[in-house]
């Protein structure tokens, strides 16, 4: 196998283990809503990524091993995700609420203070 073709398959491998941590990832950031997750989207694709490399230096370089490696690159992509979620949301906690706000108050139906364009200042006539 010529260097290039070798090349082209470890980063086909490599797609395919980040993908799989992508895939994993976007399930825990909607399970979080959303909270959180991006911060935790190179740490799912890193681990997907070490885990899919380290069941090929095992030893299981067969058809086994690539299937082994994608179950292992979801399950770490999985495992790093929830970790890095939970660390973005213990670092930056979300800010309550205290309740809904009054009826004439903030985004309206068109009311005062609904962010509307006729709440603007008025246009300057030349």
């Amino acid at each position: 196998m010529t260097p290039e073709a070798r090349l082209a398959f470890v980063l086909f491998f490599f797609a395919v283990w980040c993908f799989l941590g992508i895939i994993a990832w976007a399930i825990a950031a909607v399970i979080a809503r959303g909270r959180g997750a991006l911060p935790a989207l190179p740490l799912a694709l890193a681990a997907a990524s070490a885990a899919g490399v380290a069941v090929p230096l095992t030893g299981l370089d067969n058809a086994a091993g690539f299937f082994l490696s994608l179950a292992t690159a979801f399950l770490a992509g999985a495992i790093a995700s929830a970790g890095g979620i939970c660390f973005a949301q213990k670092l930056w906690p979300t800010q309550t609420t205290h309740g809904p706000p009054s009826p004439g108050h903030g985004r309206g139906a068109g009311g005062e203070g609904s962010g509307s364009a006729s709440d603007a200042t008025p246009p300057t006539q030349l």
